[in-house]
């Protein structure tokens, strides 16, 4: 048996914007690099604001008494440097932290940085590929005046340029069982909080990705996808994982890295927003048989975010400026200058491994 938690992003500067952002790689925020004022006092964060950490630290603190076995993150900076920062504060041993295209957010195509808005009819897309009857070649918002691309409807739907949700699930379904099962499958017998596997990630992609593991679950049938929608900036969500046969079972207060239970006090951004939409138009479909399937899957903890409680965003607009802090190249930022990228888990510390998507 396994735990699987998946951590959203930390929140980028396209969170702070009602606009369409899946493969468009923007950084993390200066809030997203913020720390709790319990750490320090209120009187040393306002001196010195370039000390402050983000999101991404405060959740790197909260796990850091939760022994990580493997990290799994997406390439995308803001999901790769929150994913490195958890690495960072983890306890001896380091885990390793890979990085694959596998679990990236959904590519929007045309509708990469432009704005939405929710679904404009009640059908799908027709047949007829020149056909903008759901705006997916972007409509012109009356208000603003500007282009807008709404919420497709139909899980084969896309942007121009762009991929459906069954193609995301397709891929995160398989860096389930390429970086996943092996697990699943060497833990038969060991206790709970044993393996712990994380995946770093983007909103549509968590969904999906929770989707397509219900997908190969034997009670996987009737599984309601609306549980596992929205995830806040750097909040979390648990599966736990095992083999048909074993006893599943979860203590949520044995696994949780602290004792605080309080909800973080962030609202939902406009990126989780996004991805609630999407997800609601067009829920994965559940599976109708469980037979033959290997595995049994439980939803244990969602959208969790205490260790959010009592961020601060920085006043006067720092907070929704661009960190600028490690946002270099993949290859910069992993390998101390640009020319080469940490590969060999016998030589380096805190293995990195770009991991190939087919």
């Amino acid at each position: 048996m396994i735990t699987l938690t998946f951590v959203r992003h930390g929140e980028s500067t396209d969170n702070l914007k009602s606009a369409w952002s899946g493969w468009k790689d923007a950084p993390l925020s200066n809030h997203g690099f913020q720390v709790r004022p319990s750490i320090q006092t209120l009187a040393s964060l306002a001196h010195d604001l370039s000390a402050a950490l983000q999101q991404a630290k405060a959740c790197g603190e909260y796990f850091a008494s939760l022994p990580i076995t493997a990290i799994f993150a997406s390439p995308l900076k803001r999901a790769l440097v929150t994913a490195q920062k958890i690495q960072e504060l983890q306890e001896s041993p380091t885990p390793p932290l890979t990085i694959t295209e596998l679990i990236r957010e959904q590519h929007f195509g045309v509708a990469e940085g432009h704005g939405w808005s929710g679904p404009i009819a009640s059908s799908s897309e027709p047949d007829d590929p020149t056909s903008n009857a759901t705006g997916r070649f972007g409509v012109i918002d009356p208000q603003s005046g500007k282009k807008i691309y709404p919420v497709q409807l139909g899980r084969t739907a896309r942007f121009e340029d762009g991929e459906s949700l069954d193609e995301v699930a397709a891929r995160t379904g398989e860096a389930f069982d390429k970086f996943v099962m092996p697990y699943v499958r060497e833990s038969v017998g060991k206790k709970l909080g044993e393996v712990n596997i994380m995946f770093v990630s983007h909103g549509i992609a968590v969904s999906e990705s929770i989707g397509a593991i219900f997908a190969r679950a034997a009670n996987g049938a009737g599984a309601d996808a609306g549980t596992w929608r929205g995830l806040r900036n750097t909040a979390w969500t648990r599966l736990v994982i095992s083999m048909v046969g074993e006893k599943l079972e979860y203590d949520a207060e044995a696994m949780k890295p602290k004792a605080d239970t309080n909800v973080g006090n962030e609202a939902q951004d406009t990126g989780a927003q996004i991805a609630q939409a999407v997800e609601d138009a067009n829920p994965p479909l559940s599976p109708t048989s469980g037979e033959g399937k290997e595995i049994v899957v439980e939803v244990v903890e969602v959208n969790q975010s205490s260790h959010l409680e009592g961020l601060v965003r920085q006043k006067g607009g720092i907070g929704s400026m661009a960190h600028d802090e490690k946002q270099r190249e993949i290859t910069e930022f992993f390998g101390g200058g640009g020319s080469k990228t940490k590969t060999n888990p016998e030589t380096q510390d805190g293995i990195i491994e770009i991991a190939d998507s087919d």
